[in-house]
């Protein structure tokens, strides 16, 4: 029998609040506890993944629902690229024109593909509720979603999660990312809480911004496999670890 990985959906309802780089972080983690993880990037107008492809990007997600329509397609290993010997990185188009011909109902299959192949899964997500980011967030074991200290970011997840709520969906987590606030909060704990209407999970706190982040990308370097990272941010790092123990052992509500 096939073994089944877990699929973890970062998203967030507006840009900027750290998804891509938490999701070179968590694979990071993933990896140095021995999973083997694939990053698959649906943030198919605007994907950061590839930022760590030391290599010239000729197969994307794409050009894989491309294949899949016109019964090409053979085998996922044609479309991904190693980042080492268990990273491998499933990149959004370079061209954003390219991202409106995908086939959203491609993408399940995709996922069900690949999770037969990895332990996990962690996939990027743009922010615009539209048919890719529902398929893919239905499609997900955990959602994780990403929140900072910004009221048109709290409000926007509170209207999703209501959503949710009405939905029956129990699968997510939310996730506070100070790393990115550099001004004083202006919202508590509490106040944030309040808003979303629901608990904050994890958090990453400031000390964990990089002021070299830009060069790590840039060398093609994944934050979280820099030595010396957990002990530096212990904590942080910690709090990610965290997110990957609690999909493994599936310490969230299941879907209904």
């Amino acid at each position: 029998m096939a073994k089944e990985g877990k699929t973890i959906c970062i998203y967030s309802p507006k840009g900027g609040v750290g998804k891509s780089v938490l999701a070179l972080n968590l694979a990071g983690i993933a990896s140095s506890m021995n999973y083997r993880v694939l990053l698959l990037d649906f943030a198919v107008h605007n994907g950061a993944l590839n930022m760590i492809i030391n290599e010239e990007i000729k197969k994307t997600i794409y050009h894989l629902t491309d294949d899949m329509v016109n019964n090409r397609y053979k085998k996922i290993s044609d479309y991904t690229y190693k980042y080492n010997d268990k990273i491998d990185v499933l990149s959004a188009p370079k061209d954003p024109r390219q991202g409106n011909k995908i086939n959203s109902r491609y993408l399940s299959m995709i996922i069900e593909k690949v999770r037969t192949q990895y332990d996990i899964v962690i996939i990027d997500t743009g922010n615009k509720m539209d048919e890719i980011n529902i398929v893919t967030l239905d499609s997900s074991d955990m959602i994780l979603f990403v929140i900072d200290n910004d009221i048109f970011t709290l409000k926007n997840t509170r209207n999703i999660l209501n959503i949710f709520n009405d939905c029956n969906i129990t699968n997510f987590k939310v996730l506070l990312n100070a790393s990115i606030d550099f001004k004083t909060p202006y919202f508590s704990i509490m106040d944030m809480k309040k808003i979303i209407g629901a608990n904050i999970d994890y958090s990453l706190g400031k000390d964990i911004f990089l002021k070299d982040i830009t060069s790590y990308l840039y060398d093609c370097k994944i934050p979280t496999l820099i030595e010396g990272f957990s002990k530096r941010h212990k904590e942080d790092y910690l709090n990610m670890k965290m997110i990957i123990e609690d999909l493994k052992r599936g310490v969230i509500n299941e879907k209904n």
